[in-house]
């Protein structure tokens, strides 16, 4: 048998085994109704629009702009990176199976070569895919043109970082001068870049009203078509004019020129000569290491400060608060991710032209600030994992510690609900100090009175619904996926809606009686109080909530106690 008939079979093989697994997998309910529930949630999402309404509708020039400035900032930003970051080594990687079933074969170099570009190709081709359903089908009149330019691009893409890790592999070959060379080819085309960039905002300064309507937009616009920024954005909007394509004659007018690169890439990467075995070997073991590492979760922990000093004697679940605080820190903060959406939110606000972020930063903050605080009680319970969630995989051996089921849930949400409330008063003291809705005469009485009562409710809605998810190990440990795990599949995300929709009801439930006893008070002391009866009001439902979640932990308590996770996996 040939390579490429070999190579056939396996995929061949590989790709039947798995789907034969998955429709084994749904001979259990819960696979079969996950598996239901993520193609009707498919379906609803991009199935409907592509095969039922139609994709022709219109793009507006605000997000047809928007797509292509950030396509071509991230083709340029990709091809420069190649150069810049990364280790100097081919970025050709093989895994441990494909090492020992190809390298110990009668296999040619160019054979292996062949077969990694291939699966790097077909690999482009899928994320064009995933980008057409996702990003195509809003910024392109014609979305098998977006996902044909897409395949060109990230094709070429790919070929051109494997290329420059075969040029920079072969020039640190070459010592210190090989160095010496990459660094300085690279310093010349950074200050070409800055220096024509610098030149055209002299040519083009920044609007002085930036509060104009599109006054952003069309600055940018001149500063994009300029000679300068169209020299140096040609290698981007040469590989993303296709996909941008309105028309099938625009498709084939820009088609020449990015199938041009594609096949200079293509045989660039064969002309560079670079052993490439011995890396590829290497890097496999270290990927090996890598994953027994993470599922043994034994290696490479960096314990920082810790939350607070751990006493040799006290109550001892407070040590299960301590832990998952510890885990908390080392797992990573999402704040650093929740101000990059705001950047990027900020960005993309100042390029559709609204410049009231910079024009009003009070105006614009406050309320941002009381809507994230909002949001967090809704999707922070899915966010702040470390409870029960991440301890799944050792409920057996939290059931042996010497502690009651109650004392075992309390402490394991504790983690997860002081610091999503923490978080939630941060976003409100700012919104708070910066006086959301001040502004209106209507509003301005009911801003601080408002503000003061979501004060203690939002942690509590946020503990109701931690409350909930944890329930849901205990009483359904078998629908939830462990921290660890990375379950794929339709299926998975078809439990995964159902354990969202599961919890929104149940929560909402849950605050029904809240809101029936905050009405209750709320009620008559507005008509001696005004709005300042809103955070006595507040306070009320807050504690019913709490009280809940008190009854809820010693009821789910017991439950943990009874458990037996063998019966349920």
């Amino acid at each position: 048998m040939s390579f490429p008939s070999a190579v056939a079979f396996l995929w061949v093989r590989t790709w039947r085994n798995r789907v034969v697994r998955q429709v084994q997998r749904l001979k259990r309910p819960r696979y079969l109704l996950g598996a239901a529930v993520g193609l009707a949630y498919l379906y609803s999402l991009v199935g409907r629009s592509v095969f039922v309404q139609g994709t022709g509708r219109a793009v507006s020039p605000n997000a047809r702009l928007f797509a292509e400035f950030s396509l071509e900032v991230s083709v340029l930003a990709t091809l420069v990176t190649a150069w810049v970051l990364g280790t100097d080594r081919p970025a050709l990687t093989f895994t441990q199976t494909e090492v020992q079933t190809f390298f110990t074969a009668p296999v040619t170099r160019q054979a292996l070569l062949h077969y990694k570009l291939l699966r790097g190709l077909l690999s482009a081709m899928l994320a064009a895919l995933a980008a057409t359903l996702f990003v195509g089908r809003f910024t392109s009149p014609r979305p098998e043109l977006f996902f044909l330019g897409a395949a060109l691009a990230m094709g070429t893409l790919y070929l051109h970082g494997t290329a420059a890790s075969f040029v920079r592999a072969w020039l640190v070959s070459r010592g210190r001068w090989g160095s010496a060379v990459r660094w300085t080819v690279v310093a010349v085309v950074l200050v070409a870049g800055m220096g024509t960039l610098l030149s055209t905002l002299r040519d083009h300064p920044l609007p002085e009203n930036l509060s104009a309507p599109f006054a952003v937009r069309e600055w940018l616009r001149d500063v994009l078509n300029a000679p300068g920024p169209r020299a140096v954005l040609w290698p981007g909007r040469a590989l993303v004019a296709p996909s941008l394509a309105r028309s099938g004659q625009d498709f084939l007018r820009y088609l020449p020129a990015s199938l041009a690169l594609l096949v200079a890439h293509y045989a660039w990467v064969l002309a560079v000569e670079v052993p490439f075995e011995d890396s590829a070997v290497a890097g496999a073991d270290a990927r090996t290491r890598q994953r027994a590492q993470r599922a043994s979760r034994s290696a490479n922990l960096r314990v920082g400060r810790v939350p607070f000093v751990l006493e040799a004697r006290g109550r001892p679940e407070v040590a299960l608060l301590w832990k998952n605080l510890i885990a908390r820190r080392r797992m990573g903060s999402g704040l650093v991710m929740l101000l990059s959406f705001g950047v990027m939110g900020a960005v993309f606000a100042l390029l559709m032209g609204d410049t009231r972020l910079f024009s009003n930063s009070r105006e614009f903050l406050g309320p941002m600030a009381l809507m994230i605080a909002v949001a967090m009680a809704v999707i922070g319970p899915s966010a702040f994992r470390t409870d029960l969630r991440m301890d799944l995989p050792k409920l057996e051996l939290l059931r042996a510690l010497p502690l009651t089921g109650r004392q075992v849930v309390g402490a394991e949400l504790g983690a997860s609900a002081l610091t999503l409330g923490a978080a939630q008063w941060v976003m409100l003291a700012v919104a708070l100090v910066l006086g959301v809705g001040t502004d209106d005469e209507t509003l301005a009485p009911w801003s601080a009175p408002v503000v003061l009562g979501l004060l203690p409710v939002l942690p509590a809605l946020g503990l109701a619904g931690l409350f909930v998810q944890n329930a849901a190990v205990v009483l359904l440990p078998a629908w939830i996926p462990a921290d660890s795990e990375r379950a794929r599949g339709v299926e998975a995300l078809g439990q995964r809606l159902l354990t969202l929709v599961g919890t929104l009801v149940v929560t909402f439930l849950g605050l029904l009686p809240a809101g029936v006893v905050a009405l209750l008070v709320g009620y008559p002391l507005f008509t001696v109080m005004g709005p300042w009866a809103v955070p006595l009001a507040g306070l009320v439902a807050a504690g019913a909530l709490f009280a809940e979640v008190a009854l809820g932990v010693a009821v789910l308590g017991r439950a943990f106690e009874r458990l037996d996770v063998s019966e349920e996996t």
